[in-house]
């Protein structure tokens, strides 16, 4: 029973009101916030990422409360159908930074140029020694065509395999240990091409060519924790599947990346038998909206109000499943200091204000943060919710201060 003091709430509209009782409104709200003298202030928010779409740790919570894979889906991506797509797809492998291809040797790896189309198998020995390594590397006197090498004890070529254009070691049935720049390597399945990015180019980068099922068992335990429940691995793993099928296209020399620009993938040498068996449950599963694959969108917590994305079922509501006693990121805090703000912005001189001037108006204190303003002893500077989140390190941009 209150007796005294004020109660904020939220509409329906999702605007926030305040009630007084027995006494008076704060003095400073939840979008203001004169700079203290310590020089250092507290923002706290809703959630982690973009909110748009599925929220995994709201697909955990509706898997906890007994929900199956395809009701987490349809609350996520409202209008959205299930159906089957299968084939392959090529993998950007970002992390593979090196011109070179280079691979651990083994039985039955084959070689093929891809315009001649015509696989060669690779021998296991040369001269009575051991094979221990093979590469697709630029050739030094002219590095628009490449030559493939084997290593004994010292790098040869083989068979005087020089070409121009792009070329691949395979192990259709198997795998491939791809040895990354930094000497450590990954282990990814079928196929591993050194690509030209475009006619006459000198660089190379490395592409992963795979089909889907065993590209989602790459991304599913890097996007979602393998001891979840089974049904949010399994809404995950047709999710990432999705939105893999959706960047398929035959206009660029790769589909989709392996970092959080796309999804993170990282092969065989990710994948575990909890999200293996999730992805083999729902085998060739996807969403689809007006007959094309669906824009799967998903962030790690909504903070319990998805926002808005560019596609009708990507819509701005509620999150029943979002806010269960186990995630971490639903509510969060951080200390921000005003020097961080200063160094971004040395025109506005000492920082005065931080004033929120716009929100999205979904949810909590009014929604996620488009627009606020640092106010300063010479100016003031306004910047989108979205770069304070990155400026400030914040786990999403929606947030308050005070």
């Amino acid at each position: 029973k209150f007796t005294k003091g004020y109660l904020e709430y939220t509409a329906s509209t999702g605007k926030v009101g305040v009630f007084t009782i027995g006494g008076a409104a704060p003095s400073s709200t939840a979008d203001s916030l004169t700079v203290p003298s310590s020089r250092a202030f507290t923002l706290r928010g809703h959630g982690y990422g973009h909110g748009i779409g599925m929220s995994q740790y709201g697909a955990q919570g509706a898997a906890l409360a007994g929900k199956k894979y395809d009701h987490i889906l349809s609350t996520y991506y409202p209008g959205t159908k299930l159906g089957t797509k299968t084939g392959n797809i090529r993998v950007l492998l970002k992390a593979a930074t090196s011109t070179t291809v280079t691979v651990n040797a083994k039985s039955g790896m084959k070689f093929r140029i891809v315009a001649t189309n015509n696989p060669i198998v690779l021998p296991t020995t040369a001269s009575g020694k051991k094979i221990t390594q093979w590469r697709i590397v630029r050739l030094t006197k002219d590095t628009r065509q490449s030559v493939l090498q084997y290593r004994t004890s010292g790098w040869v070529t083989y068979k005087n395999q020089i070409w121009t254009g792009d070329a691949q070691l395979e192990a259709p049935l198997s795998s491939l240990v791809l040895i990354m720049p930094n000497g450590k390597g990954v282990e990814y399945r079928s196929i591993l091409r050194s690509s030209v990015p475009a006619k006459g180019s000198t660089d190379r980068d490395t592409i992963n060519l795979i089909n889907i099922e065993n590209y989602v068992r790459g991304v599913v335990p890097r996007e979602m924790p393998s001891s979840w429940k089974s049904e949010a691995l399994k809404a995950q793993s047709v999710a990432a599947r999705t939105y893999g099928v959706r960047s398929m296209s035959s206009s660029r020399y790769y589909d989709i990346c392996d970092t959080t620009a796309c999804q993170v993938y990282q092969g065989l040498s990710a994948e575990t038998s909890a999200t293996n068996a999730a992805i083999s449950a729902t085998s060739g599963r996807i969403l689809t909206y007006g007959g094309t694959p669906a824009f799967t969108q998903f962030s790690s917590s909504s903070g319990g109000y998805s926002d808005t994305g560019s596609q009708p079922y990507l819509k701005g509501k509620a999150d029943p499943y979002d806010g269960f006693s186990g995630n971490p990121v639903h509510n969060w805090s951080i200390s921000v200091k005003a020097s961080t703000i200063e160094k971004a912005y040395p025109a506005i001189g000492s920082l005065k204000t931080v004033k929120i001037t716009k929100r999205n108006g979904l949810g909590d204190w009014g929604g996620r943060v488009s627009a606020v303003t640092f106010g300063g002893s010479k100016s003031s500077k306004s910047i989108t919710g979205t770069d304070a989140r990155w400026l400030l390190g914040l786990r999403s941009n929606w947030f308050r201060v005070n």
